[in-house]
């Protein structure tokens, strides 16, 4: 992030008066229970936001050389997204055109074709059918030349890979960032290199995941134990680029910025855990010395499956470098998995339960109000 934009979010804090929240948006909003519940906004939010939108997959460098891929299934369609030996990206639905099995998973590099681990139908890296063995003449009058992969769209800018799994347009990055890049660009996000990702699924509406970002009101009892002695829970610095929020989260050092006789020398980043909700699903977290994405795959109404990827600034080539990046991510993922998702499991019984007819979002828990808000005008445009 520009220095000149450091200052500008700094001032901002400094405007606000310590002892009271802030800052508050004009008024406090009421969601009711169905926009976490009811199965037909689900299938309406799966078909319109996660299937016709763009949806980040990755960061460049998860695909970084020829032969490079990444599978992800967003909107419930199981996708694959390579790097061809011309440094173009293809993307595909991540299924034999044989009898539908899965092609890949996880993740991978070297892939010079691509075959399936059922009856070896085999692909190239256009997707393009070019054996199927064993099959002697009893798919003749099943041309190969029909048989090549289903294509998804895909797209790459500002070291960010993005995919489209209905329609066949171009995607437009900027479009589907409205805003945001202006501050992405600045990170350099296509240096750094993927160390590991860790998923796991939880029983819980795919909103309430990204709900936990939203707002450090929480973070005096929930995370009483672990990090509220380090961080601000009054304040937090809220804006949107379109419909894609963005939260800043703040350590409590921060203030200590303002101490410097001169602005030409405050510093946000080394106080800040920077979010940004790149809609409907992914967040793209910078946080000290690294990069962390956040990608929801809603499985259903009530079950989410949820990627948490690290980015070093360099590949962890030493050991001690590679123990570093695991303990953070040891760190990160024991107090979101141990206090925030389980406590939105247990938000999301009982919300299902049908005796609790809404949520309330307060007037100081801006970044809650902006990202319904914004998730409501995506499925409304859609």
């Amino acid at each position: 992030m520009r220095h000149e934009r450091q200052v500008e979010l700094l001032k901002r804090l400094q405007g606000f008066d310590r002892r009271q929240p802030g800052p508050v948006a004009p008024a406090s909003m009421r969601n009711p229970a169905a926009a976490y519940t009811d199965p037909a906004r689900y299938e309406r939010e799966r078909e319109r936001l996660f299937r016709r939108r763009p949806v980040l997959v990755c960061l460049s460098g998860d695909l970084a050389a020829p032969g490079d891929y990444v599978t992800a299934e967003p909107g419930g369609v199981p996708i694959v997204v390579l790097r061809a030996r011309d440094g173009a990206l293809r993307g595909f639905v991540n299924a034999c055109r044989h009898r539908a099995a899965p092609l890949l998973a996880g993740r991978g590099a070297g892939m010079q074709t691509i075959q399936c681990g059922y009856h070896a139908w085999t692909y190239d890296q256009d997707g393009a059918l070019i054996a199927r063995p064993g099959t002697g003449t009893a798919f003749d009058d099943v041309p190969m030349r029909d048989c090549s992969l289903h294509r998804v769209a895909v797209a790459e800018a500002y070291g960010m890979v993005f995919a489209r799994l209905v329609g066949e347009d171009a995607i437009d990055v900027d479009d589907a960032l409205q805003g945001a890049q202006t501050e992405l660009s600045d990170y350099g996000l296509g240096g750094y290199s993927h160390f590991e990702t860790r998923s796991h699924v939880w029983n819980c509406n795919w909103k309430l995941i990204l709900d936990t970002f939203t707002e450090a009101y929480h973070i005096p009892w929930l995370h009483k134990d672990t990090i509220a002695p380090d961080f601000v829970f009054r304040h937090m610095i809220n804006d949107r680029f379109g419909l894609n929020p963005r939260t800043i989260g703040l350590r409590k050092t921060v203030y200590a910025e303002f101490d410097k006789p001169a602005e030409a020398d405050w510093t946000l980043l080394p106080h800040a855990t920077i979010q940004y909700f790149i809609l409907p699903n992914a967040l793209l977290v910078h946080q000290l010395d690294h990069v962390q994405m956040w990608r929801v795959e809603p499985l259903s109404v009530d079950r989410t499956r949820v990627h948490t990827s690290l980015y070093a600034p360099t590949p962890p080539e030493t050991e001690k470098a590679r123990n570093r990046w695991s303990r953070s991510l040891d760190i990160l993922l024991n107090v979101t998995g141990t206090e925030d998702f389980p406590t939105m499991e247990r938000i999301h019984a009982n919300l299902a339960s049908g005796l609790v007819p809404e949520v309330v979002y307060g007037a100081m828990e801006t970044g809650l109000i902006d990202l319904h808000q914004c998730i409501d005008r995506l499925l409304a445009e859609d």
